[in-house]
């Protein structure tokens, strides 16, 4: 009845929690997916299979802080609500109360390890592979009269559109302030050449500055060629994919770093959810919103600095040092008075 009661207790403020991160994840998500439009021409299909595509790594990051806050708030509530109060005075001691959360936080991280390890790999390559098929099928989706619009490296105007069919192109691509080319042309055809994507441009003048030097030509016909993206990763080769951090790899490293210690944060603060829920109403004031952006701030501020500099260290150190420390505090600030 117990453990009933303070599962519903959590229930009731996790569910808004996770709903609303998640609705505010979403439109961020979108305004991102939206802005692949500007390349490739898609339907509201394509939109939503991207929008499913790029949900794991969404999910992953609101799951470990919703579940955390939920936690906390959840004893917290009951605390100054007088309930915890009378639980302890009917024997029930804070370890039993600890022992309730413990499966289901090592749950949450068996969840999110799956979720770090196989799912957000694998939605990333269906997303980029997902866009390269676009690209393969020259679903190019370049507007007349628009600015900014990008085709591969280069920033792209025309004048006018007919399917494939471009008039007055100008074409602009950088590298740095040392190298620049700019191209004019009077019409242009986008074709796909065996996984090359190939713009064939027609009567125009071509300009490249390179270290401070200008060179122009006047073409009839001058083909751009750019590869095309190829699959970059299927369900067999995830072992490979994570083991290229152990190869030198410092990006990979990073990732992978970062996902372990995220995927352990629900276990490694087991502790801190009594410490920062439990609490006597007439000495203590509610403190526990602070108390939970200092443990979540703390906490991936670390990650995000150890994971840059010591992955590998960071992996074990971190949590290790997490639930000791947490752990200390447990002991000194609930055990002692409950």
């Amino acid at each position: 009845m117990i453990k009933q009661y303070i599962f519903l207790s959590i229930s009731q403020i996790f569910f808004p929690f996770f709903l609303v991160l998640f609705f505010i994840a979403s439109i961020v998500l979108l305004i991102g997916i939206a802005g692949v439009t500007l390349i490739v021409k898609m339907d509201v299909l394509d939109l939503a299979q991207l929008f499913l595509y790029s949900l794991p790594g969404t999910v992953f990051f609101i799951i470990p802080a919703t579940f955390f806050a939920a936690c906390v708030l959840g004893l917290s509530r009951l605390s100054y609500d007088y309930e915890l109060l009378v639980f302890f005075s009917l024997g029930v001691s804070p370890q039993k109360i600890l022992k309730i959360f413990i499966p289901v936080s090592v749950l949450v991280s068996i969840v999110l390890l799956l979720f770090s390890l196989v799912m957000i790999p694998l939605s990333k390559s269906a997303y980029s592979d997902f866009i390269a098929e676009k690209k393969n099928k020259v679903n190019i989706n370049i507007r007349p009269g628009e600015f900014g619009q990008k085709l591969g490296d280069w920033l792209v105007y025309v004048n006018k559109a007919n399917g494939n069919h471009y008039e007055n192109l100008v074409l602009f691509s950088s590298d740095g302030l040392s190298t620049e080319s700019f191209i004019v042309a009077n019409s242009g055809n986008v074709n796909n050449l065996k996984g090359f994507f190939e713009l064939d441009l027609y009567d125009g003048d071509a300009y490249f500055a390179k270290n401070k030097e200008i060179k122009k030509i006047d073409f009839r016909v001058m083909s751009l060629r750019n590869e095309t993206s190829v699959l970059k990763l299927s369900s067999y080769d995830l072992i490979d994919y994570w083991h290229s951090a152990f190869e030198g790899s410092s990006s990979q490293a990073r990732r992978l770093s970062q996902a372990i210690m995220t995927s352990l944060f629900p276990i490694v603060s087991i502790f801190l959810i009594p410490l920062f829920g439990v609490a006597n109403p007439r000495f203590h004031k509610n403190l526990s919103y602070v108390y939970i952006l200092l443990g979540i701030g703390i906490y991936f501020l670390i990650m995000h600095i150890t994971s840059q500099n010591v992955p590998f260290w960071g992996m074990a150190l971190l949590p290790s040092s997490w639930i000791v420390g947490s752990y200390y505090l447990y002991r000194r600030f609930i055990l002692k008075f409950y």
